[in-house]
C-alpha cells in the first residue's frame, strides 16, 4: 500500500494512517488497525478500496477463525483435491447453483454452512456425503469420484502428518497469518530466496529472516500471510517455529543441500544450496511481488546485518524473553524494516 498519495479534496499530499479499531460484522465486533490518508495541506481524512479493503479484511480473518470458518484458498483446495467442478460440490453439499463457487471468491459463507464444508475436507465424511448425492452424477463420474476419495482416505493422513512437523498450527489462525500452511509453498519460498540471494550469507539465519518478513509484510499489505508458517521470538530474531524441521524435510527431499564455508579464523559455516525449479503457479502477482521486494531488498545483505535489523521490530523486543509466538495481526502493522 502506498504511504502517499494525492488528496481528491485539493493539490496537496495525503500520508498513510493506521489507528487501532473496533469493527462490527454480522453483529460481532472486533479490533481491527484501521487505514485511511490524511492530507498535510487541508487535513482531510479519507480512505481508498485499497485501505477499506486491509481494514475489513483484518474482521472477516478473525469472524472466520472464531467460527471456524474455512478460507477461500482452503475452500478452492478441498474441491481441487476430490477433482471436482464447483458445481457438482455445490450439489454434493447442497449449497446451490454457484454456492460453492462463491465461497471460493470470498464470499464468506454462515458458520453453519462454514462446518459443513470444513467437514467436507475429511475424505471418509465427503464419502458419506457423496453417496447421499449419487443423483447428480453419471454411473462413470460416479465411479471415478468415488475411486478418488477412496484413495484420498488413505494417504491424508501422511499429509497432515508433514504439515504437523512444519508448523505448530495446521489450521488458520493469527499466527499462520490466517492462511493454512502449504508444505509445497514453504519448499517453493525458501529455495526461491536461496536461489535470489548472494550465495555466502544462505545460512539458517538469513534464511529464517527473510522468511519472517516476507510472510510478515505480505500480512502488512494484504492481511495474509504467504506461506501460513508460525514464528517465534528468539535470541537471534524471529524464526519460524519449526524451522529445524523445515530444512530438514528440504534436504529430505533434495531440494536444498549443505555445504560448509571455511571462515578466516578457521572455523566453518553451513550454508544451502539449491537447484530446484522454483513454481511459480503456487503464487499470486502480489505475493510475487513482495517476493521481489524482499529480494531487492534482502539479497546481498549479510546475515548479522538483517539479524540486528531483526531486533529492532516490536514483536521481537516484546516477546523474545519468553519465546512466544508471534501474532499476525498483534505485529504485522507495527513491522519497521520493509
Amino acid at each position: 500500500m502506498k504511504q502517499k498519495i494525492e488528496c481528491p479534496y485539493c493539490d496537496g499530499n495525503a500520508n498513510l494512517q493506521k489507528e487501532a479499531k473496533e469493527l462490527n460484522y454480522r453483529k460481532e465486533t472486533f479490533k481491527i488497525v484501521a487505514h485511511f490518508y490524511k492530507c498535510e495541506k487541508c487535513s482531510e481524512e479519507f480512505t481508498t478500496t485499497e485501505a477499506d479493503t486491509i481494514s475489513l479484511m483484518q474482521a472477516h480473518n478473525q469472524y472466520r477463525e472464531k467460527n471456524n470458518i474455512p478460507f477461500p484458498e482452503e475452500i478452492a483446495a478441498i474441491r481441487e483435491k476430490y477433482d471436482l467442478p464447483a458445481s457438482k460440490m455445490s450439489e454434493v453439499l447442497g449449497l446451490g447453483a454457484n454456492g460453492y463457487s462463491n465461497y471460493e471468491n470470498g464470499e464468506i459463507p454462515t458458520p453453519a454452512y462454514g462446518n459443513l464444508i470444513s467437514a467436507a475436507s475429511e475424505p471418509q465424511t465427503f464419502m458419506n456425503l457423496l453417496d447421499k448425492a449419487k443423483e447428480h452424477f453419471s454411473g462413470n463420474a460416479f465411479k471415478k469420484v468415488k475411486e478418488r476419495v477412496a484413495y484420498l482416505v488413505h494417504t491424508e493422513d501422511e499429509n497432515k502428518n508433514l504439515c504437523a512437523i512444519l508448523n505448530v498450527y495446521n489450521q488458520p489462525n493469527n499466527f499462520t497469518g490466517y492462511k493454512k500452511p502449504v508444505p509445497t509453498k514453504i519448499a517453493n519460498l525458501v529455495t526461491y530466496f536461496i536461489q535470489h540471494s548472494k550465495p555466502d550469507f544462505n545460512d539458517k539465519l538469513k534464511l529464517n529472516k527473510q522468511l519472517f518478513f516476507a510472510d510478515f509484510t505480505h500480512y502488512k499489505n494484504y492481511g495474509a500471510s504467504i506461506t501460513g508458517l508460525s514464528y517465534q521470538a528468539i535470541k537471534y530474531g524471529p524464526v519460524p517455529a519449526n524451522y529445524d524441521n523445515i530444512y530438514a524435510y528440504l534436504e529430505n527431499e533434495q531440494l536444498i543441500s549443505s555445504q560448509f564455508l571455511k571462515l578466516s579464523n578457521g572455523g566453518a559455516r553451513e550454508v544451502f544450496i539449491s537447484e530446484a525449479d522454483f513454481d511459480k503457479k503456487l503464487f499470486n502477482e502480489e505475493e510475487k511481488d513482495t517476493l521481489s521486494n524482499i529480494t531487492a531488498k534482502f539479497a546481498d545483505m549479510p546475515t548479522w546485518d538483517i539479524v540486528e535489523l531483526s531486533h529492532l521490530e516490536k514483536a521481537w523486543k516484546e516477546l523474545e524473553a519468553t519465546r512466544e509466538l508471534i501474532g499476525y495481526q498483534d505485529y504485522a502493522f507495527e513491522l519497521a524494516a520493509v
